[in-house]
């Protein structure tokens, strides 16, 4: 066998068709990374944006989160959205039709930046950000 023939012809021509055939591979799974880092930049965005604002609404006062307002927020599609990702404690919490009667004590009553008194708020934001940094976004 000549080996000058195979290493001007043969080879090259090789190397051709599999450089061909990996290049498409390669760039559908670096396209496939940015599709799904844009995906989840969006899901945040829309969480923060749009369903915190609707779980914060009149939290000035003290509330019951069971009732109108939580069904409101479980029915949302975003909350559909974020619901596979949230935690198994905080998916018990924010679902407990149960949960979320605040009581003032009398005297003075909370100020409204207090978390306490905030209750799916806090779940809310934490874990958002829990999820921001699991997918390294931030």
């Amino acid at each position: 066998m000549n080996w000058d023939i195979v290493l001007q012809y043969v080879l090259p021509s090789a190397l051709g068709v599999a450089a061909g055939l990996f290049s498409p591979w390669a760039n559908w799974g670096i396209e496939k990374r940015k599709q799904r880092l844009q995906r989840r930049r969006e899901l945040i965005a829309g969480w923060r944006l749009e369903l915190i604002p609707m779980v914060a609404s009149s939290q000035d006062l003290p509330e019951i989160w069971a009732g109108p307002k939580q069904a409101k927020v479980l029915s949302s599609p975003l909350y559909a959205s974020l619901r596979p990702h949230l935690s198994k404690e905080a998916i018990k919490k924010i679902e407990d039709p149960t949960m979320g009667l605040v009581l003032s004590r009398g005297g003075a009553p909370p100020s409204g930046s207090h978390w306490a008194y905030r209750f799916p708020l806090k779940i809310f934001v934490d874990e958002i950000a829990r999820i921001e940094r699991e997918w390294k976004l931030v």
